[in-house]
């Protein structure tokens, strides 16, 4: 156990390295103090519309997830379920050592539901592979709209049916019990990366531009994919790693793009913030049950 301690806390050591050297060249790259005018600059009425269209995306997440938790024969209703993803958002960005926010759920939905570890760990990894299927679909539909050109990126509608074929594929393979809500499932992914791109937008509409729109929501999708990806601490570095060099290659403004990039950081960590009320108050505490994990009434 201990040996396994060891070697959770040198990953989390190594992804904290990963994020804070991936961070520290991309500001290598560009002009902070240019990136802190365009901060100075923003229009914060339209952050405000950033930020409640990320906290809606947040709330379509968490149905979706509760979608898969009640398939996989967990019941649990939407506010308790609410409470439990906003824990785990909380867990995943500002304590991503141990077993994470994810972990910590699948945990505390078999204790409380005893529908099986197995069932629970694959809602959870659907949840996330139906959240990267909607942005493949998306970035797609986004390439077809912009500006970009790409080499043989007139078959980039092929992309639709890779994406889409080898969910399919996964869920028959790996995960049957959930194919036949894979609809409803893209539904709702495509409902919540819908509002993360209109808070983007909105981002991007406060920072006064008005050029490109579509270009650097584009890139946006580009580095959700990166920042999914679980080599650092939140997505912090991956995200900007792919602003950095994407604009770069397709000649968008570098500065404005990183501007992008810690602008949607700092909404979901403030987002996120506000499940530390779930840590101390745990979800399932008014089904009158105790929290072993925490020591905590339940």
């Amino acid at each position: 156990m201990e040996k396994k301690r060891i070697k959770k806390i040198g990953l989390n050591l190594l992804k904290l390295v990963i994020s804070a050297g991936a961070i520290a060249w991309v500001l290598s790259k560009i002009s902070f103090r240019e990136v802190m005018h365009i901060f100075g600059q923003s229009a914060p009425g339209y952050l405000l519309l950033a930020l409640l269209f990320f906290v809606l995306s947040k709330v379509l997440a968490a149905f979706r997830l509760n979608l898969l938790f009640r398939e996989s024969g967990a019941h649990l209703s939407w506010w308790l379920n609410l409470k439990l993803y906003w824990m785990g958002m909380f867990y995943n960005l500002f304590l991503p050592g141990g077993i994470g926010g994810d972990g910590y759920k699948i945990y505390l939905v078999n204790k409380f539901r005893q529908n099986g570890l197995k069932k629970n760990f694959g809602a959870v990894v659907i949840d996330r592979v139906s959240g990267l299927v909607a942005i493949g679909l998306i970035t797609i539909t986004l390439y077809f709209f912009s500006a970009i050109q790409i080499p043989y990126g007139q078959w980039a509608w092929l992309g639709y049916f890779l994406v889409y074929g080898g969910f399919l594929l996964l869920l028959k393979l790996f995960f049957p019990l959930f194919l036949r809500i894979h609809l409803p499932l893209t539904g709702w992914s495509l409902a919540l990366q819908l509002s993360q791109l209109l808070s983007a937008l909105f981002i991007l509409i406060a920072f006064h531009q008005q050029a490109h729109l579509v270009d650097y929501l584009f890139l946006f999708f580009l580095s959700s994919v990166a920042a999914a990806l679980p080599i650092t601490i939140g997505g912090a570095g991956a995200r900007e790693l792919v602003f950095l060099y994407g604009s770069q290659q397709l000649g968008l403004a570098g500065d404005l793009s990183i501007a992008l990039s810690f602008m949607f950081y700092l909404i979901t960590a403030f987002a996120s913030l506000w499940g530390i009320v779930w840590v101390f108050r745990p979800p399932f505490r008014e089904e009158g049950e105790t929290d072993e994990a925490t020591g905590h009434a339940s």
